[in-house]
């Protein structure tokens, strides 16, 4: 009998606990957790604590220690940038204008064959008012072809030296500072040229200046002085000038202080007319000195029979002399050289006219 009241006071202390829950709901339930869940809980944690994780904090396993084709771990999301993205298909930057030029020489070659160097003149054909880039030589002298009779040169740098002889530029400076001179006809300003020199590392070479329909400059066109032909033209009288100008053109002479060039467009051919011949200076010569200018052309015989040519068929106000060479009497289809010799017209004066007090004048 007391064994009977002893396992009802025991199922009743196990059992109570649980009657009492369910009739309360609001108070939290504790789980029953065995000693046997408690030592297998507490085996699988020590097991998770010494799993390795990567940089990634993603598990490490035998599989994704390898590296994948980009070099990072499998699994990484991480882009790889190519190592030639720096440099390939980058544009080269393009610091001159839309349209500007640079004369410039070639460059000579880093392989290790033997460098060619390209010490040919350069020819830079130029407008008045335009500028030009080009490429000089460091620490030597440039020589400079110029279309003008006497340069004058306008230079700021103060480390660059110029100098002038005759019509050519000698230029030099030690540094890389690009150097701009302005050059034109001493006595002219209206127009002028530009010239951007770049100091490289390049062999010295001679450079030839042109402008377009002048080859050579000539004191007609820049309104100019020149100096040189002036004193050939007065060591000697009127008509002896004359006739020495016409034997030194004869023998393929130029003058002295002249200078030559071909006829161009803007030139006016000399009025030669006579019957039977045919007078040609389009492609002709033209020498220009101080005061006068000599016209170079071609007479040709289209008759059928022998003519003389008449040197007064040339003659005009502004003619001062008019020969033949080699030939006067002309056959049938021959030619001769014809020069032409015109006197220069004065300069306008820059003093102011007066008018006149009858009309007529302004």
């Amino acid at each position: 009998m007391k064994f009977q009241l002893t396992l009802i006071a025991v199922s009743l202390a196990v059992a109570g606990p649980s009657a009492f829950a369910q009739q309360s709901p609001d108070m939290p339930v504790s789980p029953i957790v065995s000693t046997a869940d408690m030592m297998a809980d507490s085996s699988s944690e020590s097991s998770a604590g010494d799993v390795q994780l990567d940089e990634y904090g993603l598990p490490v396993t035998a599989d994704s220690q390898s590296a994948n084709s980009n070099g990072q771990p499998n699994g990484s999301d991480m882009p790889v940038a190519p190592v030639g993205v720096l440099s390939n298909n980058v544009p080269s930057a393009k610091p001159l204008a839309t349209g500007q030029k640079v004369h410039d020489v070639q460059k000579i070659s880093d392989e290790s064959s033997e460098p060619k160097y390209n010490t040919s003149p350069i020819e830079v054909v130029t407008q008045f008012g335009q500028t030009e880039l080009v490429n000089v030589a460091i620490g030597h002298p440039t020589r400079i072809v110029t279309p003008f009779m006497k340069p004058n040169v306008l230079k700021i740098d103060e480390d660059a030296v110029v100098s002038v002889k005759q019509n050519v530029i000698y230029f030099a400076s030690d540094k890389r500072t690009p150097v701009t001179l302005h050059v034109r006809e001493e006595g002219y300003e209206a127009q002028s040229i530009s010239l951007t020199l770049l100091p490289q590392k390049i062999p010295p070479r001679e450079v030839l200046v042109k402008i377009p329909g002048r080859e050579m400059a000539d004191a007609t066109v820049f309104a100019g002085r020149n100096e040189t032909a002036e004193k050939w033209e007065q060591s000697n009288p009127y008509e002896q000038t004359l006739v020495q100008m016409m034997t030194t053109l004869a023998k393929g002479d130029i003058p002295t202080g002249y200078r030559m060039r071909d006829f161009s467009p803007s030139d006016e051919s000399p009025l030669c007319q006579q019957r039977g011949i045919q007078f040609k200076f389009g492609d002709g010569q033209v020498l220009t000195g101080n005061d006068f200018t000599v016209y170079i052309g071609v007479a040709r015989n289209l008759s059928d029979q022998a003519i003389e040519f008449v040197e007064t068929n040339c003659a005009s106000r502004e003619v001062a002399s008019v020969s033949a060479w080699p030939d006067v009497y002309l056959a049938p289809g021959q030619a001769t050289e014809v020069f032409v010799v015109d006197k220069d017209q004065p300069r306008e004066s820059n003093t102011r006219r007066r008018r006149s007090l009858i009309g007529g004048g302004q």
